[in-house]
């Protein structure tokens, strides 16, 4: 009889850590992919991610695999229509996947040291006499990719706030990232543009200067697939949030400090830009 107990015992055991294995896991042999877009070379986005897709892999217990988008177009489709799992989203990105979509949970956002990745500024050359954005008018523009928030929406936002539309500038044009933004800006193929400070700040030794800013922007955050179990929609959070290793945190930023919990609402101030600048 006492045999048959700790069999028993044995048993239940068993059939516990079984189910919630299995409630962890999204399918027997499946893996997660985590979605980005291409803001830098595949290579530097792998060196980037690689840490915390390996962290994330040991606290879960399941396997994860980094998928580049080619656009920030292709990287809002391919979250929103469920073919990935996890998600590195922008202000924009966000918006675009939760309210065109749904179905995406926030998992954390990303903390830096002076939140310097969520501060943008609108740069020109440091010779030209530009006194403010008003300035610009009859001048030319360069924005970023179409969908970013840092490089296209808050920037036409702000100068059509000063009183210049982009039909007052003499030209725009999109140069794809916000580093080319700062590139088109000191070859003097453009006036000016307007970039993360964080990016600015990797070319201080230019001869650029900040003509506007830095405006605080919503953050940038890790989201999830919503129909993921709950028990790994957990976890993930959870380790996310607990995440204090400096190695790992790092290799995302210089400057990234931790992750910290974020709601919808942290991305009103977007939709709101957005909305106004789509109006129109």
């Amino acid at each position: 009889m006492l045999f048959m107990t700790k069999h028993s015992a044995k048993i239940v055991i068993l059939v516990f850590f079984t189910v919630f294995l299995s409630r962890l896991s999204p399918a027997h042999g499946e893996e997660l992919i985590f979605s980005t877009h291409p803001f830098a070379n595949p290579a530097a986005i792998h060196k980037i991610f690689q840490p915390l897709i390996e962290y994330l892999g040991r606290e879960t217990g399941v396997a994860i695999r980094i998928r580049i988008a080619p656009s920030y177009t292709a990287h809002v489709t391919a979250v929103g229509q469920g073919k990935a799992d996890l998600a590195f989203v922008g202000p924009a990105p966000y918006v675009r996947i939760k309210d065109k979509f749904g179905g995406v949970e926030l998992l954390a956002r990303l903390r830096m040291t002076d939140d310097i990745s969520d501060k943008v500024v609108v740069v020109c050359q440091a010779s030209v006499p530009f006194a403010s954005l008003a300035a610009l008018r009859g001048k030319t523009f360069a924005f970023g990719d179409p969908q970013s928030y840092g490089s296209h929406y808050l920037p036409r936002w702000l100068l059509r706030n000063s009183g210049v539309p982009v039909s007052a500038l003499a030209a725009y044009d999109y140069v794809k990232s916000h580093d080319n933004v700062i590139l088109s800006v000191l070859h003097g193929d453009f006036d000016a543009g307007g970039v993360r400070l964080d990016v600015y700040r990797k070319y201080a030794d230019r001869p650029l200067r900040v003509l506007a800013g830095p405006f605080l922007t919503p953050p940038h955050a890790l989201i999830c697939r919503a129909s993921l179990p709950q028990a790994l929609q957990d976890k993930l959070r959870q380790s996310l949030l607990a995440l204090r290793d400096r190695e790992v945190l790092a290799r995302i930023d210089p400057a990234m400090q931790r992750f910290e919990k974020v709601t919808d609402s942290d991305f009103n101030p977007a939709r709101q830009v957005i909305n106004v600048i789509e109006a129109r």
